[in-house]
């Protein structure tokens, strides 16, 4: 449940800002806003809470996902990939270069997608269907990036690049 709640209010927060003052505002410009947004508090805030639950708790997470073997001393390692990402996510507040934006996003998916496939991976190889191995947090690993592309390639599709 809690991978739902950074990319509610980021929604929340990316649609009050995009509808205060609407007129003229072109449609790249509102995708603009919500990729923002999304960037700042569902993947930056996201991957900072979720590096957070990795390196204080990553015994306990790793026995939510049913991966037991050992102590969770991995969760370290996913822990500052999270880290990483979500600084990197959350500096979109201040950065606004649409390059820096696409190299958070091509990290994001790779790291994310990578996560996926390893819950698939750990799905069928060995029948791990706990519900934070296969349920919202699989979901969540594919739909955070793919969002971000979209919003991306709406943005730089719907308005003349800028040179500034």
């Amino acid at each position: 449940m809690e991978a739902l709640v950074w990319p509610v209010i980021a929604l929340a927060v990316g649609a009050f800002h995009a509808f205060r003052g609407h007129e003229g505002r072109t449609r790249g410009e509102t995708a603009g806003i919500f990729l923002r947004w999304w960037l700042v508090i569902a993947v930056g805030v996201g991957g900072i809470f979720g590096a957070a639950f990795h390196i204080f708790d990553g015994k306990q997470i790793a026995e939510e996902i049913c991966f037991t073997r050992g102590d969770g001393g991995f969760q370290f390692e996913n822990a500052m990939g999270d880290l990483a990402i979500g600084v990197a996510a959350f500096l979109c507040i201040w950065i606004r270069h649409p390059m820096w934006w696409a190299a958070v996003i091509l990290v994001l998916t790779i790291q994310f997608f990578g996560d996926g496939y390893g819950h698939i991976y750990q799905m069928v190889e060995n029948d791990n269907h706990c519900e934070d191995n296969t349920g919202l947090i699989l979901w969540s690993d594919f739909i955070l990036p793919i969002v971000a592309i979209g919003l991306f390639v709406i943005m730089r599709r719907s308005d003349p690049p800028r040179t500034s």
